[in-house]
């Protein structure tokens, strides 16, 4: 199999997906929302930083139901769309731009990066996060993201499961996502993919598509654990994504919830 290299996103790597982010991802997000509002819940968390916001499903989702949340994210074009459902649903919420290696926003009972985030970023990069991340917790403060796991997709042919055919329609546009992934024993998960979007409400203009390659670093629980630990957090949690134990052959993602220390 060819090395696929993997580097750190750019800002400018998520212009593309900003127009249909929020068709395919707001259905998706809802399990792992409900489950990281547990998890606030459990450890009585009030305030919260949501580091990579995106169009805000987190943020939203918190909101509304009574914690006090920012929302930051690396890319003006999620940023604008989540200010403007805020208006739309008029909700005074601070939405800022900024890196979630770099970005120091204020002490916070819990920073959350959701949907694979730190996936984005190289192994190093993830750790000059982890420190930023801590300098922007409160003492014994939470830290709640999730990762694709390494040692279920090396498991079989479960990398099978990332072969996808999404299809969705909003008011006036109609969107198609087409994707497969491969992966290797370093890590690096590659996602190719194929869009369409085709404007309904313009007779006779021809469909767009874009093509593309996205690179993730994903993690095993037990590199998870050792990168927190050297990080300065303690992990107090890993489940799957709705809650349930986790099991390193069986869930496919890891919530992780760490404590600073």
């Amino acid at each position: 199999m060819k090395v696929i290299a993997h580097q750190t996103a750019k800002p400018s790597d998520y212009n593309k997906e900003s127009e249909g982010y929020d068709a395919f991802n707001e259905t998706h997000s809802a399990l792992i929302n409900y489950t990281t509002e547990q998890i606030l819940k459990r450890y009585t968390v009030t305030s919260v930083l949501d580091l990579t916001c995106g169009t805000g499903s987190q943020v939203f989702w918190l909101t509304h139901r009574g914690f006090e949340v920012i929302g930051v994210d690396i890319n003006s074009r999620m940023l604008k769309i989540a200010k403007e459902k805020a208006s739309r649903d008029k909700l005074s919420i601070q939405f800022l731009k900024g890196d979630m290696r770099t970005a120091h926003i204020g002490q916070f009972d819990a920073v959350i990066t959701i949907f694979n985030s730190i996936g984005h970023l190289t192994k190093a990069d993830f750790e000059v996060a982890l420190c930023n991340i801590h300098r922007n917790l409160k003492k014994d403060g939470l830290y709640i993201f999730d990762i694709a796991n390494l040692d279920y997709y090396l498991n079989g042919n479960n990398i099978a499961e990332l072969t996808v055919d999404w299809s969705t329609t909003t008011d006036d546009t109609h969107f198609r996502d087409i994707q497969y992934g491969t992966i290797d024993t370093n890590g690096i998960l590659a996602l190719y993919n194929i869009s369409f979007i085709q404007k309904k409400a313009v007779p006779g203009v021809a469909q767009r598509a874009k093509t593309g390659i996205k690179t993730l670093q994903i993690y095993s629980a037990t590199q998870l654990k050792e990168l927190l630990n050297k990080n300065g957090f303690t992990v107090l949690e890993q489940i799957g994504i709705d809650g349930s134990p986790f099991n390193p052959e069986h869930t496919d993602r890891i919530l992780t919830v760490a404590q600073k220390h």
